[in-house]
């Protein structure tokens, strides 16, 4: 049996056109042991988040499938199920996923199978060589399973600026690439062990990303 390879998409953001064009392009080759793992940030501020889970849901039932939750799934959870921080879901994009809803649906209403998917959602994955995450990992904590859901999902600073070295390779979405090192390119610390792919795809001038890995080959989606 061939290798299994990992296919590492970043932040889609509401997306769908970007996120349909990239699987178009990277489908043909993925093998039936091959693993796809979503970093997270699949709603909120792009105009099709519906779309955008559907879709998901049907790329799940065809493939090997890890989905990762973001900061924007939390904050989509603690306003729709939990009935919290209303406005700060809105000043960060949530206006555009209600509005997605409420076209497909004729309200805000979350059809079941979107309320399994956003329930179902795992803070990371690990690999034999690297570590899927959506924002990154607190440097002062050594064990995985010790590190916190908040830090998982909302982290920036404290992990990219950490001077250490990662055993293994982290991978992780959240700090879009312009922000890390003036470039929309996918951003790589060989130092710091670290590979970033949110490459702004809530922006609609700029591209998804996925990441082949071990390969360390790039395939991108855009409009």
């Amino acid at each position: 049996m061939d290798k299994i390879r990992y296919y590492i998409i970043g932040d889609i953001h509401g997306h769908y056109i970007k996120l349909k064009n990239l699987f178009d392009i990277i489908a043909g080759e993925i093998r039936e042991n091959d693993l796809i793992i979503f970093l997270g940030d699949y709603i909120d501020r792009g105009p099709e988040s519906f779309e955008v889970i559907e879709y998901l849901l049907k790329i799940s039932s065809m493939y090997n499938t890890v989905f990762l939750t973001g900061n924007h799934e939390e904050m989509f959870l603690d306003y729709y199920i939990r009935g919290k921080n209303y406005y700060n879901y809105l000043r960060n994009g949530g206006g555009a996923t209600i509005k997605s809803y409420v076209a497909h649906m004729g309200s805000f209403v979350i059809p079941e199978s979107h309320k399994v998917f956003f329930n179902s959602l795992r803070l990371y994955y690990e690999g034999e060589d690297f570590i899927a995450v959506h924002a990154g990992l607190n440097p002062h904590i050594k064990k995985l399973s010790e590190q916190k859901k908040e830090e998982m999902v909302w982290l920036r600073e404290e992990f990219y600026q950490s001077p250490g070295r990662w055993e293994k390779t982290v991978i992780f979405g959240h700090t879009p690439t312009p922000y890390l090192h003036d470039s929309y390119d996918v951003f790589i610390d060989e130092k710091r062990n670290i590979i970033g792919l949110d490459t702004y795809a809530m922006n609609e001038l700029y591209p998804l990303t996925c990441l082949v890995w071990p390969d360390r080959r790039f395939f991108q989606g855009n409009i």
